[in-house]
């Protein structure tokens, strides 16, 4: 609403874990509201340039797991997270 953008848009990692099915994924989200959420992310991803695991992604997984996984996230970085898991990084 402010006009402003993502600073360092290279250090951002976004990717739907809570909403996305764990089966059936071909069928798509089913609640309607979990499959809003998701369009905004990826929405809000491709308007700001953000690198997106998305649903078909093969990195897409849960968020804590991924950014260890993938060498997103390193000790001694300061992570900044919506997923209640965090810490466990």
């Amino acid at each position: 609403m402010n006009g402003l953008s993502p600073w360092r848009v290279d250090s951002v990692l976004a990717t739907a874990d809570h909403n996305v099915p764990t089966k059936d994924r071909p069928k798509g989200i089913t609640d309607d509201i979990a499959r809003r959420q998701v369009q905004a992310l990826e929405r809000n991803c491709a308007e700001f340039k953000l690198t997106l695991f998305g649903m078909d992604d093969h990195r897409q997984g849960i968020l804590h797991v991924i950014g260890p996984e993938q060498g997103l996230t390193l000790p001694g970085m300061s992570i900044v997270c919506g997923d209640s898991h965090t810490t466990t990084h």
